[in-house]
């Protein structure tokens, strides 16, 4: 009897074991509550929600560039400074010239046309035809060399002086393709006296400063690299 009480009894508990498993396992194999696996599915208020440009950087075509290339302008060419107001008639001239060498103004080569006068003159004076023949051309050499010559077959010598450069103007400028020619206008003072060989004064007046106007031309190739000027023309005023 007792016998038959125990396995009955085993019978009934299998049963309800088999029951509750049952259960738990209903239960524990849904996912109705938060287990933390959604988490990173779910949209971060606080993250920055802008599309990922690096992706598309490379199909972006700029609006500017492919708008407006066609209809802008190239910039406008500076403006030289060569020493003259755009008012000046001579301004179109000298502008060309600066095109061709940027260095150039207006003031520098006046300084250098100054020291070239006072050069000149103390070379065609002294009879320094290797000096003259750095500045002249051909045919203003020829003839300052003419001069020098018939001084010397005369027996006669320069004693001139240059006192002073009071100014110097350009009164003309001009350039055929790269050629340019740029003639000034020279307001000095002298002393102007010539000697015979043995020593006495046959014209002029040591003591006697006169005005003296001179016009001389330039010229110079303004796209080769040699900045010097080469006087080409003179005239007196």
């Amino acid at each position: 009897m007792n016998n038959d009480s125990e396995s009955l009894s085993l019978i009934i508990l299998a049963f309800v074991a088999g029951f509750i498993i049952l259960q738990l396992r209903r239960t524990l194999g849904r996912r109705d509550g938060y287990d933390g696996k959604d988490e990173k599915k779910q949209n971060n208020p606080f993250k920055d929600n802008r599309p990922d440009r690096s992706r598309n950087d490379e199909n972006v075509i700029p609006i500017r560039s492919g708008l407006n290339d066609e209809n802008e302008k190239p910039a406008p060419e500076p403006a030289f400074d060569v020493g003259v107001k755009k008012t000046s008639p001579f301004y179109g001239t000298l502008e060309k010239i600066c095109k061709f060498d940027r260095s150039f103004t207006l003031p520098l080569f006046i300084d250098g046309a100054e020291y070239a006068y006072g050069m000149i003159l103390n070379a065609f004076w002294t009879g320094d035809s290797k000096t003259l023949k750095t500045f002249l051309n051909r045919d203003v050499f020829g003839q300052f060399e003419d001069a020098i010559k018939s001084m010397k077959d005369d027996g006669k010598t320069f004693e001139n002086k240059l006192e002073d450069v009071e100014k110097i103007e350009l009164i003309d400028a001009s350039i055929q393709g790269s050629m340019a020619e740029l003639t000034v206008k020279y307001s000095s003072h002298m002393t102007i006296v010539i000697k015979d060989e043995d020593g006495n004064v046959v014209e002029g007046d040591p003591e006697k400063v006169v005005p003296i106007v001179d016009v001389w031309t330039f010229c110079r190739d303004v796209k080769r690299n040699d900045p010097n000027w080469t006087l080409v023309s003179t005239s007196e005023a």
